[in-house]
């Protein structure tokens, strides 16, 4: 007997202990769901409207920065509630339903899911400056885009003369630039003496106070500026054989003096830099637009309608040109 009654006090006291840990968890979850679903506190209510009282802030904060003293929030209610009462009315007025506001919105939202997208998608480091090292490591991997072609000084005294004209004509031209090689030749300085010849002489206007001088052009400047034929025989010239023969197209005779070769080489690095940064800095953001439109994809899913799309035509603007004044009357 002894026995039966400490196991019903044993078990009496059990039940009781068990149903004051279950009330205790019942209100320990009652006040954690009380807690969660409270609403948020609201400062104004507009309408049915209620406004939250972190809006509020946030718009005052937003005023206080545009100032330089403390802003009561006296003074920036009055104007909180104003906008509100606006933003209310407007849905009451249908204005909400203008296209254009409509359109306006969708592009700030837009802007702002783009934004908030890029913050998680955005590669570590993708919106530090380009660093130097990143420049030299696309400046050795593609060292091929940075080759400069085979160039030549070349400088010219140009006679000009007209397809037209007669074979005495241009005989008496060649023999007067025949003169003026003879004269180079026989000088103690061929570049001065062709820099003065080419200021005294010489049709093309361009070069005529530039000693003649055209500047590094490639194999392909040379033809476009000269002509295949002339071209081909600056080619062959050099630092022993600087002055050519007096050479002939049909509008022009000229003298040619080689100035300089330079060989294929690579353009310096800092002379490419500026171009790599920039086509870095474009490659982050060409990575990044991918990004946030495969994000996108992955959000929303899109179908087209092709066949409504294929019957649309592009929209005609209006002219808005004012039309041209009347002609004064003649007196």
């Amino acid at each position: 007997m002894q026995l039966t009654d400490l196991r019903r006090i044993w078990w009496r006291e059990s039940s009781v202990r068990a149903s004051l840990l279950l009330l205790a968890a019942t209100v320990l979850l009652g006040c954690r769901k009380t807690e969660e679903a409270a609403p948020p506190e609201w400062i104004v209510q507009v309408g049915t409207q209620k406004v939250a009282t972190a809006v509020f802030q946030a718009d005052w904060l937003k005023r206080q920065s545009q100032q330089d003293k403390p802003v009561p929030a006296a003074d920036v209610i009055g104007g909180f509630v104003t906008e509100w009462q606006a933003y209310v009315a407007a849905g009451q007025l249908g204005v909400l339903d203008d296209p254009e506001l409509q359109s306006s919105i969708r592009r700030l939202v837009a802007s702002k899911v783009r934004e908030k997208l890029a913050q998680s998608l955005a590669k570590p480091g993708a919106d530090a400056p380009v660093e130097v090292g990143d420049i030299e490591k696309a400046y050795h991997s593609q060292s091929q885009r940075w080759q400069r072609p085979p160039a030549w000084n070349i400088a010219w005294l140009v006679a000009s003369v007209s397809p037209k004209a007669e074979p005495s004509r241009r005989a008496a031209v060649r023999e007067r630039l025949e003169g003026y090689r003879r004269e180079i030749l026989a000088g103690a300085d061929s570049k001065a003496t062709f820099a003065i010849l080419c200021s005294n002489h010489s049709d093309d206007t361009a070069t005529r106070y530039l000693r003649g001088e055209l500047g590094w052009l490639s194999r392909e400047q040379l033809t476009a500026r000269m002509g295949e034929a002339i071209a081909e025989q600056a080619l062959v010239l050099t630092g022993t054989n600087r002055l050519s023969a007096v050479l002939e197209s049909p509008t022009k005779i000229v003298l040619l003096l080689h100035l300089g070769h330079r060989t294929a080489q690579m353009r310096p690095l800092d002379e490419v830099a500026p171009q790599i940064r920039s086509e870095i800095g474009k490659q982050r953001e060409a990575d990044l637009k991918q990004a946030l439109s495969k994000e996108l994809n992955r959000r929303v899913s899109v179908t087209t309608n092709s066949l409504a799309l294929s019957r649309l035509t592009a929209p005609v603007v209006p002219n808005t040109t004012p039309p041209a004044p009347s002609p004064m009357p003649r007196p």
